[in-house]
């Protein structure tokens, strides 16, 4: 009895076998005259392995679409770990440069309180003293306009000492050669001199620094500022026309503007020049020979 289911279960299996290997015809022929356009033939085994392989060749490039292409970028959490990586460092120097701004600001603000002899608020100091190498600073200035010097030295009339003589007198240039119109007089607020000169005449920095105030205002013109080492500023205003952007290093004598008549309070071609001393104006002729 054993036996014999034995031989059944194999027939049973040899059966399997044979109807899974047996051709079937497939045909592919005209609706109105029955004419065979195609005919190929199959078995259950060829169907059920050309699905296998076209399922695993749509799966193996599904996988190679979204691992190898930009279309991984789209699934959630598998964004590139330098997509990353290029954010962070973009949020990062956004806040730097957001930080360094408000610095400048607060820097600007000082020296415009300055100008108006203001007194300074101590806390703004503080904050742009411990930040001063983010803001406009003077000795980096130096360090990187040098090369700037050098070549334009010869088209821009700027003096240059080749020996450096290690004193604490300073020596102011003449800013422009021309006739005072009008003197220093603190009791009426004229906190300058005023030089006419010849038109076009080009100005020249009285001393070595770096620009602070390059820009143009309705009352005084168009208006350079140079900040100097000793806390001096000096001011150049009713120019019509500006050499120098602010952030530029100056050497002495150095032509930073040309003579104009700008602004509203100007009565004619000439340069009203103020020099400040730690916040309060000074009599400039009392430093410069006019």
């Amino acid at each position: 009895m054993i036996f014999a289911k034995i031989m059944q279960d194999k027939k049973g299996f040899q059966g399997f076998w044979k109807r899974a290997f047996h051709k079937y015809r497939f045909v592919i022929m005209t609706d109105d005259s029955f004419e065979e356009k195609l005919s190929f033939k199959l078995s259950r085994i060829n169907v059920v392995l050309l699905l296998s392989v076209i399922f695993v060749f749509c799966l193996f490039s599904a996988i190679l679409l979204m691992t190898q292409t930009p279309l991984k970028e789209y699934l959630p959490g598998k964004a590139k770990s330098e997509v990353r990586q290029d954010l962070m460092g973009l949020t990062i120097k956004a806040d730097s440069l957001v930080q360094i701004l408000e610095y400048q600001k607060k820097y600007l603000k000082n020296i415009n309180d300055i100008i108006a002899g203001k007194t300074i608020n101590e806390t703004t100091i503080e904050i742009t003293s411990k930040n001063f190498d983010e803001a406009p600073s003077f000795k980096k200035s130096i360090e990187d306009s040098l090369l700037r010097l050098v070549v334009e030295s010869e088209d821009k009339g700027s003096l240059k000492n080749t020996v450096k003589i290690n004193t604490d007198i300073v020596m102011f240039y003449l800013p422009v050669k021309g006739l005072i119109t009008d003197r220093y007089n603190s009791k009426t607020r004229h906190f300058a001199v005023d030089i006419v000169a010849k038109e076009k005449t080009r100005i020249s920095a009285t001393l070595e620094g770096v620009v602070i105030i390059s820009n143009w205002t309705s009352e005084t013109g168009y208006v350079i500022g140079v900040q100097h080492k000793g806390g001096y500023i000096s001011l150049y205003k009713h120019n019509s026309v500006l050499l120098k952007s602010v952030g530029d290093f100056v050497d002495t004598g150095e032509h930073i503007a040309i003579i104009g008549n700008s602004g509203e309070l100007s009565t004619g071609p000439h340069l009203h020049f103020e020099l400040w001393h730690d916040g309060m104006p000074v009599d400039p002729e009392n430093y410069i020979l006019f």
